[in-house]
């Protein structure tokens, strides 16, 4: 069962501004107030004086996503390190549960995840096979590879992942 059939009525999947560097942790506590919640990370290299580690980091920093009803916002603003919901003016701005099944299909299945810059244009393609068929995204070209390039339209940000060109067709 996808995440988005198993949602409960009248519950959309909303952005959350939260405090830096606190993505882990307002996940953590919207789980224990019974929220679902979604803040993917990707892992990168850090460079010390005298070494170099792997440490994972946020692919969408200072932002979690979360699954709730419009009507019940308190008890998430009310989380501790929560800024606010994002949106328009004061208005909450709902995420499509396709956008949202789109970024976590390719965070969890993409090989080679890593926070890119927000498109407009470009060749918008779906993916035809594997299990990332049926996700829609821009194709790019980075490096000789080509990537797939997953909007999150609501914080004008996105995530890339890399990707066979010859498994995309044409939107």
């Amino acid at each position: 069962m996808s995440p988005a059939s198993a949602a409960a009525p009248g519950t959309s999947w909303f952005a959350l501004r939260v405090r830096s560097r606190s993505e882990t942790l307002v996940s953590g506590l919207l789980a224990e107030k019974g929220y679902q919640s979604y803040s993917p990370g990707y892992a990168i290299e850090r460079r010390y004086s005298d070494r170099i580690k792997r440490v994972e980091a946020a692919l969408f920093p200072g932002y979690v996503f979360c699954r709730f009803s419009p009507a019940g916002i308190l008890p998430v603003l009310s989380t501790p390190a929560v800024q606010k919901v994002v949106g328009i003016g004061s208005r909450p701005e709902a995420i499509p549960d396709a956008e949202m099944e789109c970024l976590r299909l390719g965070v969890r299945y993409g090989e080679g995840v890593a926070p890119c810059a927000h498109m407009r244009a470009g060749q918008r393609v779906r993916v035809r096979s594997g299990v990332l068929a049926g996700i829609e995204g821009f194709l790019v070209e980075v490096l000789k590879s080509r990537r797939l390039v997953i909007n999150a339209d609501i914080l004008q940000r996105a995530v890339s992942v890399e990707i066979d060109a010859a498994n995309v067709i044409p939107v």
